[in-house]
């Protein structure tokens, strides 16, 4: 009996620290330097809803950003194609990140990430995400030696970027 009383206790429990956060708006953002300034090249997706299980102990479904390259805009045409050209989008026409093992850490989240870039997997373990105003934020900077490119540079060199990118991840909710 008193077997039966501690399992139902700890079932209790395990419930009641398990809660669901419904994910309505999800978007990548990939920003990096050159000589001249900054840019940051985004991808939304604001029809969606998916739900992400915190502090789960069962395998949930993780939620999976399908990203076509081409859809990503970096404010005009012509940054639009250098962005397209630098990850090789006819080769690799899709992007994939997948969200993960949500933990509540304090007042903000960790998470587990993947990320396949121009056919290269990345993985990410407890990446803190940041908890601001009904959005879950989660940084990562890449190298491109990581993805086995080269920053591209313009007019002989004149124009370069630098060798780290900075993904972030924000998941609305």
């Amino acid at each position: 009996m008193r077997i039966l009383i501690i399992l139902v206790l700890m079932c209790s429990y395990t419930a009641s620290s398990e809660k669901k956060l419904v994910i309505t708006e999800k978007e990548i953002s990939v920003s990096g330097q050159t000589s001249l300034g900054g840019f940051t090249c985004n991808y939304t997706n604001e029809n969606f809803k998916d739900t992400l299980f915190v502090n789960s102990n069962k395998l949930n479904n993780p939620i999976v950003f399908d990203i076509p390259v081409q859809d990503f805009g970096c404010g005009n045409f012509l940054l639009n194609r250098d962005f397209r050209k630098t990850i090789k989008a006819t080769e690799y026409p899709h992007a994939k990140v997948t969200v993960n093992n949500l933990r509540e850490n304090g007042s903000d989240y960790t998470c587990d990430v993947k990320v396949n870039l121009v056919g290269k997997k990345l993985e990410y373990r407890s990446l803190k995400l940041k908890n601001h105003k009904d959005q879950l934020i989660g940084k990562i900077s890449i190298n491109f030696d990581e993805l086995d490119l080269s920053p591209p540079s313009k007019l002989g060199g004149l124009i370069k970027v630098e060798e780290q990118l900075n993904l972030e991840i924000k998941l609305g909710f």
